[in-house]
């Protein structure tokens, strides 16, 4: 098994039990104890878990919670604007769009009332309302509402889903990473954005840099999935992305 995929079963396992054993995981994977102790120490340095006698558990800040979408409107907003202006200005006339829950593709929608014909496709049940606020037309997924991020999930929305095709997707994340792809906390919100992306021509990941080298549970998606548009990555760690991904910089 790659190490990857072992490390996000230990992840998985670790979301269900909250603690496991090193021989637990030794079984499950099939992978030697020197293995899986490398594989601890690497994701206790990522603060995705924490290592005791024998084992690990899970650190919830990372695994089970999520910041609520009140919190996130908060953080970084001037970043925020400037990857959302740029995100906007890729934006036709007669395109449907795929907007997710996130607080910087929100921070799109006030840039969007002058495209003509445009129609947007969206999960979240803020970010809908704020479309309404500006008279964009809009048709809204229904689903299981999550109370944290105010997007909706489930089968039935991801059946209506693979019915789609939009000529750009536009996408949040909790972080990025050269390993790991994009990530979100939660697999059925994860599920949602991969199939978006998928159903889409272009696809477009908004996230500051603070967010490069984070990791949370499920991935959405391989970095060479959809383009990145972000604000100043440092010179390092953009040779490395640009290598798996196409980086849009933002600039003020």
């Amino acid at each position: 098994m790659i190490t990857a995929k072992r490390q996000q079963l230990i992840l998985g396992q670790l979301q269900q039990k909250e603690i496991i054993t090193v021989e637990e995981l030794c079984q499950l994977t099939h992978s030697s104890e020197s293995t899986i102790r490398r594989d601890l120490i690497n994701l206790e340095k990522q603060q995705l878990l924490t290592r005791v006698h024998g084992g690990a558990k899970l650190i919830a800040n990372n695994l089970r919670t999520e910041p609520q979408i009140g919190q996130r409107q908060q953080v970084n907003l001037a970043q925020k604007r400037t990857i959302a202006t740029y995100a906007a200005n890729l934006v036709q006339d007669d395109e449907v769009i795929y907007l997710d829950s996130g607080t910087t593709t929100s921070a799109m929608i006030p840039l969007l009332v002058h495209r003509q014909n445009l129609l947007v496709v969206t999960n979240g049940v803020n970010t809908a309302s704020l479309l309404a606020d500006y008279q964009i037309p809009t048709i809204v997924l229904g689903g299981q509402l999550r109370s944290s991020t105010k997007a909706a999930v489930g089968l039935s929305l991801t059946r209506y889903l693979t019915n789609c095709h939009f000529d750009r997707a536009f996408m949040g994340t909790n972080g990025f990473d050269l390993q790991y792809g994009y990530t979100t906390p939660n697999a059925e919100e994860s599920a949602v954005k991969q199939l978006a992306v998928q159903q889409a021509t272009v696809a477009y990941v908004l996230s500051d840099a603070t967010k490069y080298q984070q990791v949370r549970f499920s991935k959405f998606a391989d970095l060479k999935a959809a383009t990145l548009i972000t604000d100043c990555l440092p010179p390092a760690a953009y040779q490395l992305l640009s290598q798996q991904t196409k980086i849009l910089e933002a600039k003020k």
